[in-house]
């Protein structure tokens, strides 16, 4: 009796597994949770004027934020970024046209 019990277990566990897979914005739901969890964490924002030790202390903050939620790279780069403003937030956009520009 145990064996068919862990049987119909692991079938639905599976199911459920295909049917989370199968949603098309699981990926993104995730990546809105964090999101709202990093802000909740209250990260600097860094504007970008010339202040090298405000830069090297927005990173320290910042870093310490990601090594509690424990982001990826990836992550790293979205919620970092969502963190500029102002010149550093202009400055971003435009590495970013560059680059695209650079590729093509």
């Amino acid at each position: 009796m145990a064996g068919r019990n862990d049987a119909a277990i692991a079938a639905a566990l599976e199911a459920v597994a295909q049917a989370v897979g199968h949603q098309p914005n699981a990926g993104a739901n995730a990546e809105s949770r964090m999101l709202k969890t990093f802000m909740r964490n209250h990260p600097p924002t860094f504007k970008g004027r010339y202040d090298p030790d405000g830069a090297q202390t927005w990173l320290k903050e910042i870093e310490r934020v990601f090594r509690v939620m424990q982001c990826t790279e990836v992550q790293k780069v979205r919620f970092g970024t969502h963190q500029l403003a102002e010149e550093a937030d202009d400055w971003w956009i435009l590495s970013g046209r560059c680059s695209r520009e650079e590729r093509d």
